[in-house]
């Protein structure tokens, strides 16, 4: 079942072991907790293993601090309770451990989400407040003061961060995405430190209407629906971001924003032609998409995202250099680097990208990778990342050297990478 149609003890539960399974807690760490309409909240509790946690386990916590459940609930909860009476917008909370969020907490400072439109249209505005004894109700009342200004992604100094939103889903998301900014801000540090994009640039929105006459093929879903997971395990995308297209003559399929990965079905794959869509949906990168498939008759699929390692170069404005790896090189060729400007104008990006020039990284947006097929495109962003990652690791330690300009025409002359 998908997260919502869960009751709030499961979502807690679910949230909590998603959390766990993605790396961005401990054991003992963090809390989560969700408030319904009467005021009640469900609550991660104290001192359980967070892995295998229960809905059982989960504590109750009525109006008048009364609590009802096997365990005493997280010790956290005085500025979960605090955030629900003063937000009434605010019906979720994850606070968690993740190793870059609580390095960019231990420096005092918030990671600006204006760094890339994505980190700002799922975080909002970031925020950092003052350390407090973890538990405490001083605490409590920090973090509360926070929230009350407006803020819903919130660093606290030498701890962690917390984030609340309308349901768990959308807070989920928002920590995840927090974790993908501090890993990329991380990233581009090592590459001479990130730069904000010269000035906001909205991508364009595809109008369409829904229609019920559209082809369906299970299979491509099915493939969609298998790499996205794939790729959201590895690390390639978040629970807000990264859509893969796939399209046939008639049509493209495609997931779209706003399904976490861990609930997507073939029912949630969109068919888009022509204007008219299976179901409504919203899609940071269609209009982007359709114009790469336009310009590219041999592609046949296409994967936007933004993988922390990689967006370490989008960030630090650095090319990304395939031929350091030649195996990566064989899969990647020449990785073009594309100014945020191209975001006002589609054509520049798909003109960019061909057959023999499959990937691009776009500076302070994403990347983006097309293929013959689905599994091409994939494999195109996860070697795209992985390799971004290890040269990332060398360069924080030492100089790094090309293969030579031989060796290149030797690859070119034996692999045919497309």
């Amino acid at each position: 079942m998908k997260l919502r149609e869960l009751n709030l003890k499961e979502q807690v539960a679910e949230a909590m072991r998603r959390v766990y399974a993605s790396g961005l807690t401990t054991t003992s760490g963090g809390n989560i907790s969700a408030c319904d309409e009467e005021g009640v909240v469900f609550i991660t509790p104290s001192g359980i293993d967070k892995g295998s946690l229960t809905p059982d386990d989960i504590a109750v916590v009525a109006p008048g601090k009364k609590v009802s459940g096997k365990y005493a609930p997280s010790m956290e909860l005085p500025f979960h309770g605090d955030v629900y009476r003063a937000c009434k917008d605010v019906k979720a909370i994850v606070h968690a451990h993740s190793p870059a969020i609580v390095a960019y907490a231990c420096m005092h400072k918030a990671p600006s989400s204006e760094y890339a439109g994505v980190y700002g249209e799922i975080l909002g505005e970031t925020i950092s407040s003052e350390y407090a004894l973890p538990g405490s109700k001083e605490l409590g009342k920090i973090v509360e003061a926070k929230f009350r200004e407006g803020y819903r992604t919130v660093m606290m100094e030498n701890h962690g961060a917390t984030v609340g939103a309308k349901d768990l889903g959308t807070a989920l998301s928002m920590y995840e995405t927090l974790d993908f900014l501090t890993q990329a801000l991380f990233y581009a540090e090592v590459l001479g430190g990130a730069r904000l994009p010269g000035k906001k640039i909205k991508p364009s929105v595809t109008r369409y209407e829904v229609s019920d006459s559209l082809p369906d093929d299970p299979e491509i879903c099915r493939t969609i629906v298998s790499f996205v997971r794939r790729a959201y395990a590895g690390k390639l995308t978040g629970n807000g971001f990264g859509t893969l297209a796939v399209r046939t003559d008639d049509c493209v399929y495609f997931n779209a924003d706003g399904t976490a990965p861990a609930d997507l079905t073939e029912s949630d794959i969109v068919r888009y032609s022509d204007g008219k869509a299976s179901v409504s949906f919203k899609c940071r990168y269609l209009e982007l998409i359709l114009k790469v498939f336009d310009r590219n008759p041999e592609a046949k699929a296409v994967f936007v995202s933004a993988p922390a390692a990689t967006m370490g170069f989008a960030l630090a404005h650095k090319k990304f250099d395939a031929k350091l790896i030649p195996e990566s090189y064989i899969m990647l060729r020449d990785v073009t680097r594309l100014e945020h400007s191209v975001m006002e104008d589609y054509g520049r990006v798909a003109e960019a990208l061909s057959v023999s020039a499959p990937v691009a990284i776009i500076d302070n947006e994403c990347a983006i990778a097309i293929g013959k097929n689905a599994t091409k495109a994939f494999d195109r962003l996860e070697v795209l990342d992985y390799s971004a990652r290890s040269v990332i690791m060398t360069r924080s330690v030492a100089e790094v050297t090309p293969i030579s300009y031989e060796s290149v025409k030797e690859i070119n002359a034996v692999f045919d990478g497309w």
